[in-house]
C-alpha cells in the first residue's frame, strides 16, 4: 500500500488527494477467535466538495465509514460479500499476494473510477442522502438534484425537516416543495 501512496493508521490505509481521500480498511469479523478468523477489505472514496456541500465534516484521519462512496473488495472480485479466512495453516505470503492482486485488478481501479465526480454522482443516484443531492448539484444538474430531493422526501418522511433545512440553507428555491 505504501508504494501506492497510502499511509497506515490502525487497520486503515489512507491516501490524501487534492480533492479528497482514498481509503482501504481491513475489517475483522466479530466472530474471530484466537488464530482463526475472517476479514473483509473495505474501500472508500471521500470527495471533499460533496462532503462540504452536504455539511459533513471530514476528520484529519477519516475512517472508511466517512466515505462518500464505499464498496467491499470481495464484492468486486467475487461478485458477493467475501471474507478472507486466516488460520495458523494459512500461507501468509500467498494470502498477501492474493489481496495485492485483488487490489491491483479491482481495488485500485475502483478507487480511481470513483475519484471522478460524474461517476460518484451516478453511483449515489439511488442513495437517499444529502451527498446524493450535493453530487447532482456539483455536476450542475439542478433538475436531477431536485428529483433526488423530492424522492428522498417521499421515501424518508422522518428526515423531511433535516433535508428541507439543508436545502433552505443552501438557498435552493425548491426547498419548500412537498
Amino acid at each position: 500500500m505504501k508504494e501506492n501512496g497510502f499511509k497506515k493508521s490502525g487497520r486503515t490505509f489512507l491516501k490524501e488527494l487534492d480533492d479528497g481521500w482514498h481509503i482501504v480498511n481491513i475489517q475483522a469479523s466479530s466472530g474471530n477467535l484466537g488464530k482463526d478468523g475472517k476479514f473483509a477489505v473495505n474501500l472508500g472514496v471521500i470527495n471533499n466538495a460533496i462532503s462540504e456541500k452536504s455539511g459533513l465534516k471530514i476528520p484529519s484521519k477519516p475512517k472508511e465509514y466517512d466515505s462518500t462512496v464505499r464498496e467491499r473488495l470481495g464484492i468486486l472480485v467475487h461478485g458477493e460479500d467475501y471474507w478472507w479466512e486466516i488460520s495458523d495453516q494459512t500461507d501468509i505470503s500467498d494470502l498477501a499476494n492474493e489481496i495485492s492482486e485483488a487490489m491491483s485488478s479491482h481495488g485500485f481501479p475502483w478507487l480511481q473510477k470513483y475519484s471522478n465526480l460524474a461517476d460518484i454522482s451516478d453511483k449515489l443516484k439511488q442513495q437517499p442522502s444529502l451527498q446524493s443531492i450535493a453530487a447532482a448539484l456539483l455536476m450542475g444538474d439542478e433538475l436531477e438534484a431536485k428529483a433526488r430531493y423530492d424522492q428522498i422526501l417521499l421515501d424518508r418522511p422522518a428526515a423531511k425537516s433535516r433535508f428541507k433545512s439543508w436545502a433552505k440553507n443552501l438557498g435552493l428555491s425548491w426547498w419548500q416543495h412537498l
